[in-house]
């Protein structure tokens, strides 16, 4: 496939074709619409890292609020960092999985329906939203909820602001608290995972991530300017970031992949959701079985690993 042609502009050509041809009468179209169904399942099935990296980042691609609607009920959200003030970016707050009181917290890109992603910074959490998920962990933890954490951020917020107001530092802070809270923590990646702002979130005792979800320290096209000096090298980057689900499942970072319709998640965004809540159900049910000193034990044991020795 060529660089200029988008994955994503071939697949809906095709599909407009599919019902285009369904519309026509007089004749019998079935074995037409079956080959054009059939090349796009080839195509799909040859997509490369960079086609989901576009996938990712599709405008209709379900997000954290469809998830919410779709694998939790009864969601209050609750605002505020306490300290300097609300981040868009970031929503969290009580909510129940069946019978089982929960706290959610994750990336907002857009409101349901609408592109308006600059009114949530693009999903791109500055230090407020890192101190608005610390003060949900630890509540969570106060009144033992499970934490369901959505993953869906190119990074965090990149403005002179949030760097005077200590980035870097609250992500890092964000990161040690959810590893050290005392309560089951499951993380779904559902779209991009961008560098140290996914992080603050994407820690989980179980992870869950959907087939083209790309989940890496940087993207194609940071990774690209940096180390091959040329911004138009991402599908090239993204070959070598290997972040998609379907990489990192295959390595054992991640529990639980969830396929994608053909064309990605937004062509059959309802069973997508009830997949993820089969799994969220799944392993939420499993870990508030297992005692907390074995589950922070694990957790433990997991970070060591990721220490040098030497």
């Amino acid at each position: 496939m060529k660089s200029k042609e988008k994955f994503t502009d071939i697949d809906k050509a095709l599909r407009e074709l599919q019902e285009t041809i369904s519309r026509l009468k007089g004749i019998d179209t079935a074995e037409i619409e079956r080959k054009v169904e059939v090349f796009r399942k080839d195509l799909y099935e040859g997509i490369s890292r960079w086609g989901s990296v576009e996938l990712s980042r599709h405008a209709d691609r379900p997000g954290i609020d469809d998830f919410i609607r779709g694998v939790l009920t009864d969601f209050n959200e609750l605002k505020g960092d306490r300290i300097y003030e609300d981040d868009p970016a970031v929503l969290g707050g009580l909510a129940f999985l069946d019978d089982i009181p929960v706290m959610v917290v994750g990336h907002k890109k857009r409101s349901g329906g609408k592109k308006d992603y600059i009114r949530y910074h693009y999903g791109m959490a500055s230090p407020s939203g890192h101190y608005k998920a610390m003060r949900l962990y630890r509540l969570a933890e106060k009144f033992q909820r499970p934490i369901i954490t959505f993953v869906d951020t190119p990074g965090a917020y990149p403005v002179p602001e949030a760097e005077d107001r200590g980035q870097a530092f609250s992500i890092a802070q964000c990161i040690q608290t959810i590893a050290g809270v005392r309560t089951p923590v499951v993380a779904c990646i559902i779209g991009e995972a961008g560098s140290g702002g996914a992080l603050a979130l994407g820690y989980g005792d179980r992870i869950i991530m959907l087939e083209n979800a790309f989940y890496s320290a940087i993207s194609p096209e940071g990774f690209s300017s940096i180390i091959f000096k040329d911004p138009t090298q991402k599908e090239k980057a993204a070959e070598t970031l290997r972040g998609s689900g379907r990489d990192l499942y295959a390595a054992g970072l991640v529990d639980y992949l969830v396929k994608e319709p053909v064309g990605g998640a937004h062509n059959s965004p309802g069973h997508v959701i009830e997949e993820v809540a089969g799994a969220v159900r799944r392993y939420v049910h499993e870990l508030v079985k297992i005692p907390m000193d074995e589950i922070m034990q694990k957790r433990a044991a997991f970070i060591q690993r990721l220490i040098p020795t030497s």
